[in-house]
């Protein structure tokens, strides 16, 4: 928290993201705008944007509710700009259905495979859609974002193997008796086969009744991840917003 925000602690909460800036090689931050804000919220950020310009913050991202107009509009007064509509998605733990093909683990040499995968698949993650944010930056923060995962911060790095190629991944986080779809991509050829319903089923099938469900976000206008998850029977939890708060002053 930035000195010139202490004061909103109560109202606002702003974070640096460690993982975005050690990458980014320049501060970048999260803020949390609490339901309860809505009094006095423009000038509460204003005084934050004062101190991220002053500070040398670069990015600044920010999730709200998408039904939350008011606080939408107050964030774009103080400069932030809408990236994406995320849904949020939810099912309760059942068993796996019709699963096909080779699944489980990822193994340590197929670790460079998903990066590339991963880098060749995202290009509606909230970092590549914002035209102020380096594809290069947005890059290098998946593929860390990838190894993280792969190198132990997801419960179950679930891979997907047809003929002995790395066909798909899901990587799966575990809060409590939640799995956590953290991220979910197919390698280009072996798009358009069901592969992403497949790692899907993998997860339900991995974790069995170790979990109470499966959550999992995805963008509005990511038509095909919505129809994904609706066929494999999630149901929408909520609708938020992100947005972000670039320095123009500061480069990545």
């Amino acid at each position: 928290m930035t000195a010139a925000g202490a004061a909103y602690a109560a109202a606002l909460d702003c974070r640096e993201q460690t993982f975005e800036t050690g990458i980014a090689g320049v501060p970048v931050a999260k803020l949390t705008v609490p339901a309860e804000a809505d009094r006095d919220l423009s000038a509460q950020l204003m005084d934050m944007v004062t101190a991220w310009h002053d500070g040398g913050t670069w990015l600044v991202s920010c999730r709200v509710p998408a039904e939350r107009a008011d606080q939408i509009n107050a964030l774009e007064a103080a400069g932030f700009h809408p990236i994406e509509t995320l849904v949020t998605f939810y099912q309760t733990s059942r068993p796996a259905r019709d699963l096909r093909i080779e699944t489980g683990p990822a193994r340590a040499d197929e670790t460079d495979t998903c990066v590339d995968l991963a880098l060749s698949a995202f290009t509606f993650d909230r970092l590549h859609r914002d035209p102020y944010v380096p594809d290069t930056v947005a890059d290098a923060i998946r593929a860390a974002w990838v190894r993280n995962d792969m190198a132990g911060r997801a419960a179950a790095p679930l891979v997907a193997r047809i003929d002995g190629q790395v066909a798909g991944f899901n990587l799966c986080l575990l809060t409590g008796r939640t799995a956590i779809i953290d991220l979910i991509a197919v390698a280009a050829p072996f798009r358009r086969q069901g592969i992403a319903g497949q790692m899907i089923e993998a997860a339900f099938d991995h974790f069995g009744d170790t979990i109470d469900g499966i959550r999992v976000g995805t963008q509005e206008d990511n038509l095909a991840s919505m129809r994904l998850y609706e066929r494999a029977g999630f149901a929408v939890e909520r609708r938020d917003v992100t947005l972000h708060w670039v320095n123009p002053k500061v480069a990545p």
